[in-house]
């Protein structure tokens, strides 16, 4: 027998060994109805999600500390919890303090709903879908499947290296397929999130909710997706990959398609909307950018703790994140970021010794708006081809340099190249009183009054960017229908 027809019986017994082992794990889950093998523990469940709970915190924005709303969705999450058929299962609901609008569950019982979210949603029934949907992703135990699968292709894998190496192939061939076997396992399948639709209007049914919302919120975050998209100078269809659309893609005959296997509420009981209830909650509540996490406003990126400014090329669309500020623009992309411990030495050692660590075309030393600063790129290879990246950075404190990196094909490093040099020279310190105005904008809840008109109610949200659009896509209107006296509207402020 030849060295690969041994490895076949090798590998061959070694999966029948593990299935047999695999399928002792297997049970059926109560809320699917189906046989669900798992290789991973609840217990283990657990232990995942407390690992990486911190982790989510820290990418959007932590808590967001207002008891009001924390304890609202606290106990909305847990009347949708007890509804499932694993009532005695602990969850753990979360407001993240994001403008994102998203939503998600860890393994564990750890659900999370930013606040951007809670802002665009209209009703206490929109809330409840968003989190039966997460609920529905933990009782199913999507995450641990996907584990599980994982395992499964591990071991795939393992008799795929054994088999290239008898047979002579590259011993990279298994490292290649585990890390096509990531890609493929990184998001729940568009089965997982019908069967998550499934089961969060079951829950909202059986609560007392009217699980039609789950589809007008889905409007909601489309109207929400076209408007972010023309603010940022996109297609009104793309969707910004830390969206809620990104992450749970799904469409509109799929919710009603998974609503419509749910059973009607009992005659005489009508189903819930909570519209009035849910405004109070979210009356004051945090509007966009927090002050103390760095605002975007436009195209213009403040921070009053750190106290600076700079503004992004038209076309650009700003995302504070916790690490960085990011401005993605046509075909080109910026990453604004800072480094506190190695500020030593001449501008020009850093940027070449230190940041980029190799030498650069064109390095000189400049000055921006009083502060000395180095400039200097380099040509990378790119998975599309070749990649400039344009270095600049800034020491605005004895130890604190803020940095620009560029990075665009040379066509559109070319075409953009004034464009990044004003907003390179666009930084510049903030004055105590300009630090001092920085404020969050925040949801006022208003009820109409007799003769008020669309337009009053816009001209109430001062001046904040796209104003008339804001307030069509946070109350769910179109802009030739009209508001009523003694109609609920959310206003900014």
């Amino acid at each position: 027998m030849t060295a690969a027809g041994i490895a076949r019986r090798v590998v061959g017994a070694m999966t029948a060994a593990v299935l047999l082992g695999f399928c002792a794990a297997c049970g059926v889950n109560p809320a699917t109805g189906r046989q669900q093998p798992m290789l991973m523990s609840a217990a283990e469940e657990a232990r995942i999600g407390a690992a990486e709970h911190p982790k989510i915190l820290a990418e959007f924005g932590g808590v967001y500390r207002d008891p009001k709303v924390s304890g609202y969705i606290a106990t909305l999450g847990g009347r949708l919890a007890a509804a499932t058929e694993l009532p005695g299962l602990r969850f753990r609901f979360t407001v993240l303090n994001s403008p994102v609008v998203n939503a998600m569950a860890l393994p564990g019982g750890y659900v999370y709903v930013t606040r951007g979210l809670l802002a665009l949603a209209r009703n206490e029934a929109e809330v409840a879908g968003v989190l039966g949907h997460e609920i529905g992703h933990v009782v199913a135990r999507h995450a641990a499947a996907r584990v599980s699968q994982a395992q499964l292709s591990q071991l795939g894998l393992i008799g795929l290296s054994i088999l290239g190496g008898a047979a002579g192939l590259p011993t990279d061939t298994g490292r290649l397929a585990q890390a096509a076997a990531a890609l493929h396992l990184r998001r729940y399948s568009r089965e997982q999130e019908f069967e998550a639709d499934t089961l969060g209007a079951r829950y909202m049914r059986r609560a007392g909710f009217d699980a039609a919302a789950m589809a007008s919120f889905l409007t909601q975050l489309r109207a929400h997706g076209r408007l972010t998209a023309k603010i940022a100078g996109r297609p009104a269809d793309t969707v910004d990959e830390t969206d809620i659309m990104a992450t749970h893609p799904r469409t509109l005959d799929r919710i009603r398609r998974a609503t419509a296997t749910v059973a009607r509420p009992r005659p005489g009981r009508g189903a819930r909307l909570g519209q009035a209830s849910y405004l109070q909650v979210i009356d004051g509540m945090t509007f966009g950018s927090d002050p103390k996490q760095g605002l975007v406003r436009g195209r213009e990126f403040s921070h009053r703790g750190l106290g600076f400014r700079f503004e992004a090329p038209k076309g650009f669309h700003l995302t504070n994140r916790p690490a960085a500020v990011l401005a993605k623009g046509p075909g080109a992309i910026v990453v604004f970021d800072a480094d506190g411990g190695r500020a030593k030495g001449s501008m020009t050692a850093y940027l070449s010794r230190v940041w980029a660590r190799r030498s650069l075309n064109d390095l000189e030393a400049i000055t921006i708006n009083h502060m000395p600063a180095a400039t200097g790129w380099l040509e990378v290879e790119g998975r599309r081809g070749p990649m400039v990246l344009r270095l600049v950075a800034i020491r605005a404190a004895p130890r604190r340099i803020y940095r620009f990196l560029f990075i665009a094909s040379p066509h559109v490093m070319r075409r953009q190249r004034q464009a990044f040099r004003r907003m390179s020279y666009s930084f510049r310190r903030l004055s105590p009183e300009e630090a001092a105005a920085l404020k969050a904008s925040r949801i006022g809840i208003h009820r109409v009054g007799d003769g008020e008109a669309r337009a009053d109610l816009v001209a109430r949200m001062g001046n904040h960017d796209h104003a008339a659009d804001w307030f069509d896509v946070l109350n769910g209107r179109t802009a030739n229908r009209p508001v009523r006296p003694g109609d609920l509207v959310k206003l900014l402020k």
